[in-house]
């Protein structure tokens, strides 16, 4: 392993100052996991892991991992922890971070039923949330417009325990279009989570087995024109002195009324 010393190191750029990193990872077409957990996901998943950055001890506990996954050793970092702090921009839980290759998306009409789709949703966390939530639930494809933050931002994959590197995944230019597609050629039911004159309480709506399970953005939720598509609105009911729960919230509620009904 290469231990670094100095914070301007230029083999370390990709881990410099995480917070505002985001554009030269997604230009770049990788991603970094951040914490053991979500590392030991990376290296576990079929992603192409390109370099590691971690204290030593954590060499000794991933070492047949590292073999396993054919990491250079000109790619294989170690720093003080505070030196490591003072790289990325703030103070790390853990010392252990690994770059990995975001995998290829999965061509639309190749998504296996049930599919998310995440319209509008800014939050990166929220984003991680409802990947883990969907894979907890055993859902594997998600299908994100253009508004919604990359899955593969680093703190939807920390949120995402690692969960996202397992689902095939899908970034849609037209929306409205790529669910007509889906509804017409593959005969799915498209169903949105949102609040409407018209929605459907979830404890009166069963699901079918071919579905899209729509969730919208935190501020405005699901968007008329993508509402204006579906087949089925369906909502959450709660006390009257709540106007709304957190969209990753909901997700959670709904697989799991999904996977009463259908085997996932």
């Amino acid at each position: 392993m290469i231990e670094i010393t100095d914070v301007n190191d230029s083999r370390i750029g990709c881990y410099r100052n995480l917070r505002s990193v985001f554009f030269p990872h997604s230009k770049n077409n990788i991603l970094l996991s951040e914490g053991s957990i979500t590392t030991k996901k990376l290296l576990q998943s079929n992603l192409d892991v390109l370099s590691f950055f971690a204290l030593p001890t954590f060499y000794d506990l991933f070492a047949e991992m590292f073999k396993q996954k054919n990491i250079p050793e000109e790619s294989q970092f170690t720093a003080e922890k505070s030196i490591m702090s003072l790289i990325v921009g703030f103070r790390l839980h853990q010392g252990i971070m690994a770059i990995g290759r975001i995998p290829e998306q999965t061509a639309l009409l190749d998504l296996k039923s049930p599919i998310v789709v995440m319209n509008g949703i800014v939050n990166s966390e929220n984003v991680g949330a409802i990947i883990r939530n969907a894979v907890a639930f055993g859902f594997k494809s998600i299908v994100y417009d253009k508004a919604t933050s990359s899955p593969f931002l680093r703190r939807a994959v920390r949120v995402s325990m690692g969960t996202v590197f397992s689902v095939k995944h899908f970034q849609s230019m037209n929306l409205c279009q790529d669910l007509k597609e889906l509804s017409t050629k593959s005969k799915f039911e498209i169903v949105a989570s949102e609040i409407t004159h018209n929605s459907i309480p979830i404890d009166r709506y069963e699901f079918k087995k071919e579905s899209v399970i729509i969730f919208g953005s935190e501020g405005t939720g699901v968007s008329k024109e993508v509402l204006s598509i579906c087949d089925k609105v369906i909502h959450i009911p709660i006390s009257e002195n709540v106007e709304s729960i957190n969209v990753a919230s909901s997700s959670a509620i709904i697989f799991n009324n999904f996977k009463k009904i259908n085997r996932v």
